[in-house]
């Protein structure tokens, strides 16, 4: 039989090295990939492997305000690069909005200051791929084209686009239209290569829905709103008393929506139905 003498010879070889190394920044993808499962499917147990990955990341992953790049037994010397600091960003904004949990959020909030702080060139207005204290190369480059993965800068754009708008950070938000109107003219004529800015540039030519959502039973709402397709929407909310931008001030007995466009809000509504028909 050819396969098992195949096999027996293969066998006789040196297998090939085995990668299997946890990297920090393709967790944090498939922690954006399992949010985005739970809102359509509301399936807990795509949240819980979410949370859990997200639990691996700070527990091996983050030490002393700095994140490393990947772990196998034990965490690598090497520091995170950009796409690490961005999609870990995107995967904590991502799951404050389908949790109400706050500590994301400021977590998401604390890795842009990091981000700001170690990556960012102000004369340029984009940031590094690699940080101002990891070890200093010939060049420091900066990733603007999306590749098998969205780009680090991109990445960053929709963070401090989203994240401006939960916490109320013009700055960033400035920050963010500053880097998408410099590449305009690219992002038109190659849009293979920039898909990701695209799909910011869209977000913020169109503008974000805040969708505050408070009460006793806010997740149960929240759940129930996040099983529409709402792509021009960020949604926050509380159980209890919040010190959030948009929250505060809002405690209500009854469960209560509030849909807002650029912190103008409409009449609150107290059922999903009729804030997706303000949505619409």
């Amino acid at each position: 039989d050819l396969n098992k003498l195949l096999l027996t010879e293969r066998n006789r070889r040196i297998r090939p090295g085995l990668d299997d190394k946890i990297l920090a920044g393709w967790n944090a993808m498939t922690i954006q990939g399992l949010v985005d499962a739970y809102k359509v499917f509301g399936h807990h147990h795509f949240l819980t492997l979410a949370e859990r990955a997200m639990s691996f990341i700070e527990t091996h992953l983050i030490d002393e305000n700095k994140i490393y790049r990947s772990f196998k037994g034990t965490r690598s010397l090497t520091s995170g690069f950009l796409d690490d600091y961005a999609f870990l960003i995107q995967a904590y904004t991502s799951l404050y909005q389908v949790t109400f949990n706050e500590k994301y959020i400021l977590q998401a909030e604390h890795w842009i200051e990091v981000t700001m702080s170690e990556f960012f060139d102000p004369q340029e207005g984009y940031f590094h791929f690699n940080s101002n204290l990891a070890e200093q190369l010939i060049a420091r480059k900066k990733e603007i084209f999306d590749n098998v993965i969205p780009s680090s800068n991109a990445v960053m754009a929709r963070n401090l686009f989203h994240v401006s708008s939960v916490l109320d950070k013009p700055e960033w938000q400035e920050l963010s239209n500053t880097m998408l109107h410099r590449l305009a003219d690219l992002i038109q004529s190659e849009p293979v290569y920039m898909s990701h800015w695209a799909v910011v540039t869209t977000e913020v030519i169109h503008g974000m829905n805040e969708v505050v959502i408070m009460g006793k039973n806010a997740d149960q709402m929240r759940s129930e709103l996040q099983k529409h397709y709402l792509p021009f929407s960020l949604v926050m909310g509380s159980t209890t008393i919040s010190q959030l931008p948009l929250l505060a001030g809002r405690e209500n007995e009854q469960e209560t929506i509030y849909v807002c466009y650029q912190k103008a809000c409409k009449l609150p509504v107290h059922n999903v139905m009729d804030a997706i028909a303000q949505l619409s």
